[in-house]
């Protein structure tokens, strides 16, 4: 997911990983972080990939940040939508009619 125009009065750091009880771990990378001046006081405005690895994974934000430019273009993919009710009943209708064969 990508966030644009993000602000802090910290600068951010380009890649942050949190894991979480289950093992997965959150990725929060910034990047084109510029400084604003809003009422006298400096803003970093950044954008921001946000995205989860699998419980599985050993990547290591140090490992992210060195390889920033591939993670950041992973992280800034669209996600695909959800397939709805409608969709998912189709295609068990279709599997099933074909007898099991997709």
């Amino acid at each position: 997911m990508l966030l644009r125009d993000t602000k802090s009065s910290v600068r951010p750091c380009a890649v942050l990983l949190d894991e979480k009880e289950n093992g997965w771990k959150i990725v929060r990378m910034a990047g084109n972080i510029r400084e604003e001046i809003e009422e006298g006081q400096v803003l970093y405005v950044y954008d921001e990939a946000l995205f989860e690895l699998e419980a599985e994974r050993e990547e290591t934000a140090e490992d992210i940040e060195a390889d920033f430019e591939s993670w950041w273009e992973y992280g800034t993919q669209e996600e695909e939508p959800l397939l709805t009710l409608e969709e998912r009943v189709a295609m068990l209708e279709d599997y099933i009619i074909s007898g099991g064969e997709i």
